[in-house]
């Protein structure tokens, strides 16, 4: 099993997701605007005000987190880099760098939790989410989304399903990410003494030249080099998929996503 200290320099070392990529800050703002209408739709579900204590897990470029301070939560963002995150301190967020497998907050913290494209990248599942149930208050609620690759296996359209394929398979066997993790909600949340626990599934669309295609090209452009040199796919290929990616007839599907949420007991 991949530890903890291997997920990290793996995951950062080799450039994958890392705030020193130029393109890095773009790519995240592109993923926002593809889940944050979904998010915030679910958030707002919840009783969120100027006495709800929120942690957003994974900020990245600190959209969530923006959205829950502007409802007047008290929120604390974090990040293993939190460069991305320096604005949030002026709506009252508290920015912290942070690393939910060996930093601890007091137990009962907070009111509501939210973790976004994070867990799948993650060595250990069951302990992640048995951490972040320990920080709810009673009547706390956890929140999760998490994506999965299974939709992309059966694209009508070679390229795009090549070089995603083979993405898929860096990210599993380079970074430890589960990319079918998530098709296990929310068996796990179940476990863990959370109440109220629910799930609710959709499947990305992605067209020619959108926000969801620029985003894959960046992602994929990221491992590119590394893929290549694995022997996984060709650098031809590569140009095939980004070639159907901005092409406007281009329509298929992208990742399941699933969002699953319970509730502390109290």
């Amino acid at each position: 099993m991949t530890t903890q200290t291997e997920w990290r320099q793996e995951r950062y070392r080799d450039g994958v997701f890392s705030h020193a990529v130029d393109t890095e800050r773009h790519r995240l703002r592109l993923l926002e605007s593809v889940l944050d209408p979904h998010s915030q739709a679910r958030l707002g579900t919840f009783d969120i005000g100027p006495d709800t204590r929120c942690l957003e897990i994974g900020s990245g470029a600190g959209s969530v987190a923006r959205w829950l301070a502007g409802r007047g939560a008290r929120v604390t963002a974090t990040d293993l880099d939190v460069s991305f995150l320096g604005d949030l301190a002026d709506l009252g967020v508290r920015v912290l760098r942070h690393d939910m497998y060996t930093e601890d907050f007091p137990p009962g913290s907070f009111d509501l939790i939210h973790m976004r494209y994070v867990l799948v990248h993650l060595p250990d599942q069951d302990r992640a989410i048995s951490r972040l149930v320990s920080w709810l208050a009673p009547g706390g609620v956890l929140v999760l989304e998490e994506p999965a690759f299974f939709p992309i296996a059966g694209s009508p359209h070679p390229a795009y399903r090549e070089v995603m394929l083979a993405f898929r398979t860096y990210l599993e066997d380079a970074v430890g990410t589960r990319t079918e993790w998530a098709r296990a909600l929310p068996l796990p949340l179940a476990g863990t003494g959370l109440v109220d626990v629910e799930v609710d599934t959709r499947i990305q669309p992605v067209r020619g030249g959108d926000d969801e295609a620029e985003w894959w090209r960046l992602t994929l452009e990221q491992s590119r080099r590394p893929i290549v040199e694995r022997g996984l796919v060709s650098d031809e290929a590569f140009e095939l998929a980004y070639a159907e990616l901005a092409d406007p007839a281009f329509f298929d599907l992208s990742l399941a996503v699933f969002t699953a949420w319970g509730r502390r007991p109290g």
